[in-house]
């Protein structure tokens, strides 16, 4: 990943979600995003050329139903890297991985697998779980929260053996019992590819800081940033407390158009007029986040969910986007993982118009 202190770009940049027809939106406006392998590849093509640092796919098993079922059309995210990795040159592609259903030896083999073939530009974003209708399809029973994230602490610790170790070895834990375990090749990237989590609750966050590279956490409050920056450095102290160093990216969705009104327009039109409201209610509910949260808040958060599965917004004119861009990394944000309303047709415009803004303010470097 992009290292903030002597890294080439400030504030890195990736997409998020493009495997998924929808991408972070659930919205029934027709100019939404369709997950097309074309699409995906010639997406890719495009920001690995522009120098964005990296390619995030969601692991989807199953839509959220609504109008649309949203993200029920998803590629596999080991399948889908190998096609981005092969179809680009610089840009780094990670693979979400659910831990309560793939075992980790079997991850070992195919991440090698994708390490080798993007020689050095791969990476795995490690996901314990929470949408129950969709693990019920495999049989498996998520239960409590603090439970998924012991079971994902043993998964990532037999991964690593895995990678590491010369010789065959037993593991013997709570969830996993395995014999003489090996694993050939063994990835490029030494000690191993870096690993992205995005927990929220407190066993969440408490796994990340000992165990990921990068923390995807969401700004919670959007109309609080300082919040956001007190949390990240409460985070880089735990993480440094434990000899460790952990970068912070947020999730956001980018409406961006020539003017404010027009974006602005066009962000009620999609995520509140043409909002698939019966998706957004599985999303909130099934997370369990507007209990307690006054009226307002809660409308807020529907049209977030909406425009981005939560994502903080970024909508506006190229000069309102780079300003809040850099609003957030001022707070303490290392990079961004983008969704938009459609991936590719919205890109052109911000390439053009965005990157050079964000070049000016020093969070990048021309490509």
């Amino acid at each position: 990943m992009v290292e903030r202190s002597g890294s080439r770009n400030r504030l890195a940049l990736g997409m998020f979600g493009a495997n998924c027809t929808g991408g972070l939106g659930a919205s029934t406006a027709p100019e939404q995003w369709v997950a097309s392998w074309d699409n995906n590849a010639a997406l890719a093509r495009a920001i690995d050329e522009a120098g964005f640092e990296f390619n995030l796919p969601i692991a989807r098993w199953r839509g959220f139903g609504g109008a649309t079922n949203h993200n029920n059309e998803a590629f596999d995210t080991f399948t889908w890297a190998a096609g981005i990795l092969a179809v680009t040159e610089r840009l780094r592609v990670f693979s979400t991985v659910h831990v309560t259903l793939i075992n980790p030896v079997v991850v070992a083999k195919q991440g090698a697998t994708l390490d080798h073939i993007g020689n050095c530009r791969w990476g795995l974003n490690v996901v314990c779980g929470w949408y129950e209708k969709e693990f019920g399809m495999f049989g498996v029973d998520l239960g409590g929260r603090d439970r998924r994230y012991e079971l994902g602490e043993e998964w990532l610790a037999v991964l690593e053996r895995a990678w590491s170790s010369e010789a065959p070895f037993d593991h013997a834990g709570e969830f996993f019992t395995l014999t003489a375990v090996v694993s050939e090749p063994k990835p490029v990237q030494r000690p191993r590819p870096p690993i992205v989590n995005a927990g929220r609750s407190g066993a969440g966050r408490a796994f990340a800081v000992r165990n990921a590279d990068v923390l995807l956490t969401p700004v919670v409050d959007a109309d609080d940033i300082g919040a956001a920056a007190r949390d990240i450095a409460s985070l880089r102290r735990e993480a440094e407390a434990l000899g460790r160093r952990i970068q912070v990216y947020t999730p956001v969705y980018v409406i961006c158009r020539k003017t404010r009104r027009e974006a602005e327009a066009f962000h009620h039109y999609y995520a509140v007029e043409r909002a698939d409201a019966a998706a957004v209610e599985t999303m909130i509910r099934g997370r369990d986040l507007d209990r307690g949260l006054p009226e307002a808040k809660v409308r807020q958060l529907r049209m977030r969910f909406a425009g981005g599965q939560g994502s903080y917004p970024i909508v506006g004119d190229p000069d309102d986007v780079a300003a809040k861009m850099q609003r957030l990394s001022d707070a303490g944000f290392d990079g961004l993982a983008m969704g938009s309303e459609n991936y590719l047709a919205a890109f052109p415009f911000f390439r053009a118009e965005v990157m050079p803004r964000l070049e000016r303010l020093g969070l990048r470097s021309p490509a």
